[in-house]
């Protein structure tokens, strides 16, 4: 506990010492989350994917985004900082985490959030509309999924069939014994089907996977109670607030998802970003962040 609470003392002292600003809430049930403020100006949430990946992944967003924004890096429950929680069914799954995002809200004093997310974070912000549409400003989705998860089985399909090139070298890595390398090899191979260029893939993959952070359990147990509860097509035509759809030309997710949600979000509002895969954080920067400027 005292190791924990050093760790904390000294990531706060580096937050201050870099114009960020580590805080800390209390959930509805109890548990503590914790979050980054990064900037001035109008808040957004920044939302990451995964589900179960840390949100520091999003850290150039927030840097590029600061001048103009207070850009607030939510540790999901689970992940991150918030990792040191209580980790079962009842506590990851889905209205858990809708309701994690209207406690910060609260706890921030706000009427209403803008959220921002990619992958994953794109379905949660999605949830949050869903579920406290009055309570919602804005959503910008990122490499969005749609609204329910018919599409999941073509996403994966697609993801398996890039990673085609690549199958003998998953197989290998997959068959060695663990270790930090060959988990390395395999994050490597497995990831670099998400970009339309490899070469671009080949120079940042290694700092994708240096920064990698993810919650193997928190997966798990939000995936299980997605197949069971992601379906948001009743709820998501009351809310009537902005949603603005990034979305990468390559991406793996089934083109069709954007369509899904302007379906039953139909002021929902299309970017594309070319030549580009399911990170295009990576892969094309100054695009999406030109659009993330434009939209906030």
């Amino acid at each position: 506990m005292k190791t924990f609470t050093s760790i904390l003392l000294l990531l706060t002292i580096s937050s201050l010492l870099n114009g960020q600003q580590k805080s800390s809430f209390q959930t509805s049930d109890g548990e503590t989350l914790f979050f980054t403020k990064i900037g001035k100006g109008s808040s957004v949430i920044l939302l990451y994917g995964g589900p179960g990946m840390a949100v520091s992944a999003m850290q150039s967003w927030a840097d590029t985004l600061k001048n103009e924004n207070e850009c607030i890096l939510f540790d999901q429950r689970g992940t991150g900082l918030s990792a040191n929680v209580k980790l079962d069914s009842t506590t990851i799954n889905l209205e858990r985490a809708v309701r994690d995002l209207d406690d910060l809200r609260r706890f921030l004093g706000e009427d209403r959030l803008t959220l921002c997310g990619i992958s994953w974070g794109s379905m949660l912000a999605q949830a949050y509309a869903a579920y406290y549409p009055e309570k919602t400003k804005k959503i910008i989705l990122v490499s969005a999924l749609g609204p329910d998860l018919s599409l999941m089985s073509a996403f994966m399909d697609n993801r398996s069939m890039r990673r085609f090139p690549d199958i003998d070298s998953i197989k290998y890595w997959n068959e060695q014994p663990d270790s930090e390398y060959s988990e390395m090899k395999r994050k490597f191979f497995t990831f670099l089907s998400e970009f339309y260029d490899r070469t671009t893939g080949f120079k940042m993959m290694p700092g994708f996977i240096a920064g990698y952070d993810s919650n193997k359990t928190t997966s798990s147990l939000m995936w299980n109670d997605l197949y069971k509860v992601y379906d948001l097509k009743s709820k998501l035509p009351l809310y009537t607030g902005e949603c603005i759809i990034i979305r990468p030309r390559q991406d793996a997710v089934p083109a069709e998802s954007i369509y899904q949600i302007k379906e039953v979000i139909p002021q929902s509002k299309f970017f594309f970003i070319e030549k580009c895969g399911h990170l295009p954080d990576l892969e094309q920067p100054a695009e999406l962040f030109r659009i993330l400027r434009e939209v906030l």
